[in-house]
């Protein structure tokens, strides 16, 4: 029997994994009862897209969550969006676009150029890395993050900009779930698993960044966070093992 690994960054924060889409890979899975062996590997490099997450199944290496998703739910016959109208379905494709794309560059703001972010990065490496090159390492890592945020549009904008765009966001889903106990209906869907995996992440990293310390202050965004830990990973039963430590990104898809 071909056993499906699923490679993603190591856990931290209480979560099961630092990687944004890799908690929404992980959730899926869970959620469509699929059977899975979790393999930590840091080195993002390692997967065929260069990218975290990625799955090895029945001899095939494939990566990008979305395209995973799609691959295991033809062939499982699972589509957890299954009953809903076009135009629900539609605005979920939007939402979590919104999400994946936009706040994702926050995320990334966040993690690889505040200064507490930055400090993270450093601790994680000095962990794992030889005395000698760490801090190389650490710049290394933040720099091409910085690159990437500024070719993309949002290293452009000041840090008062870049908080000012966290939180139009943060505020939009705390309306989106007004009286509802996920994003769609009363069951978690799939946009509820791609802004889970980017949201949980700042929700529960220590560092004070602005975004991150103004998602704990919204009680709907908070209570929802915590409803998908529980219907995601509280029952979850999944191997773990660790390949070669040493952080490369928490923030890749």
């Amino acid at each position: 029997m071909n056993e499906l690994k699923v490679f993603t960054f190591a856990e931290d924060w209480g979560l099961p994994t630092t990687g944004p889409f890799a908690l929404k890979l992980l959730g899926w899975l869970n959620l469509a009862k699929i059977p899975y062996h979790q393999v930590f590997e840091n080195r993002s490099g390692k997967g065929p897209s260069g990218k975290s997450p990625w799955i090895e199944f029945e001899g095939q290496r494939m990566g990008d969550s979305q395209r995973i998703i799609q691959f295991l739910g033809q062939r499982h016959n699972i589509d957890l969006d299954q009953g809903l109208t076009a135009e629900q379905r539609a605005q979920s494709v939007l939402r979590r676009r919104c999400f994946e794309e936009g706040f994702h560059q926050v995320l990334e703001w966040e993690l690889f150029v505040h200064p507490a972010g930055k400090g993270f990065i450093q601790k994680v490496v000095a962990e794992s890395a030889p005395p000698v090159i760490s801090k190389m390492v650490s710049f290394s890592i933040c720099r091409h993050f910085e690159k990437q945020l500024q070719a993309r549009g949002l290293g452009r904008y000041n840090p008062a900009e870049v908080e000012h765009i966290g939180r139009a966001d943060l505020d939009a889903l705390s309306t989106l779930l007004t009286g509802r106990r996920f994003l769609v209906d009363d069951q978690p869907r799939l946009v509820d698993l791609a802004v889970f995996g980017q949201v949980a992440p700042m929700l529960c990293w220590p560092m004070k960044t602005p975004v991150a310390e103004y998602a704990k202050t919204l009680p709907r965004v908070r209570t929802w966070v915590e409803n998908m830990r529980t219907v995601c990973f509280s029952e979850s039963a999944v191997l773990h093992s660790s390949d070669t430590p040493g952080q490369e990104s928490a923030a890749q898809s």
